[in-house]
């Protein structure tokens, strides 16, 4: 078969290629649903008391902060990075790591300024498994999202979207969790975003690996 041949042929099978929206758009629309988990989440497991209360407190609101601003930019880098060449540095990506070390690092501070350790710990696997409960839904609809483009760092794109996906859980639940000790924070809200995040990598070649290399 002559090559003008192949090339037709191949165009008359291609069927229509659909743009997707930019990664800003799809980030915006993926919040807008995590945000909607997490009320949801809140919701099914009812607030802590003396919510009100907790407004003054610097750690609660510095690690909130810290949460939502995590979600924005490793979804934010997930869909940059779902776009051959989209990325123009690793800006992004080593903007989420930093704000995961310092979400850590304020809750170690927390630990040590309590002078107990971890000697208080009090059902945190609860929790592990409630900040996966309503993690569940964005890290599946993450997933679908950024299969339908082409990530080219597959162990990256794994780990940036199973720490977007989880952050909305570990906020959801700060609002949930009555208990104020650090460690069991450390351990139920912020464990399984850095078990997850950990996990997403291996299993990020077999979600977002190109076919052909998978199969």
């Amino acid at each position: 078969m002559r090559t003008e041949d192949l090339i037709v042929e191949l165009a008359s099978r291609a069927e229509p290629v659909r743009p997707l929206p930019s990664p800003g758009v799809r980030t915006v629309a993926w919040l807008m649903v995590a945000a909607a988990c997490g009320a949801a989440g809140m919701a099914a497991f009812g607030l802590r008391p003396r919510l009100g209360d907790l407004a003054g407190q610097t750690g609660f609101l510095a690690t909130a902060f810290v949460a939502i601003a995590t979600a924005l930019f490793s979804s934010f880098a997930a869909f940059v990075l779902a776009i051959p060449g989209a990325e123009r540095s690793p800006a992004l990506r080593a903007s989420t790591v930093a704000l995961v070390a310092i979400w850590f690092a304020l809750l170690v501070a927390d630990i040590v300024r309590g002078g107990y350790g971890f000697a208080r710990i009090a059902d945190w696997p609860i929790c592990f498994l409630r900040v996966m409960l309503i993690s569940l839904v964005p890290a599946v609809l993450l997933v679908v999202m950024l299969r339908r483009a082409a990530p080219l760092s597959p162990a990256w794109t794994g780990a940036l979207a199973a720490v977007a996906a989880l952050c909305t859980g570990a906020l959801a639940i700060q609002f949930i969790c009555p208990l104020a000790d650090p460690g069991h924070a450390l351990l139920g809200h912020f464990g399984p975003v850095a078990v997850l995040a950990t996990l997403g990598s291996l299993l990020g070649w077999r979600l977002f690996a190109p076919r052909h290399i998978v199969d």
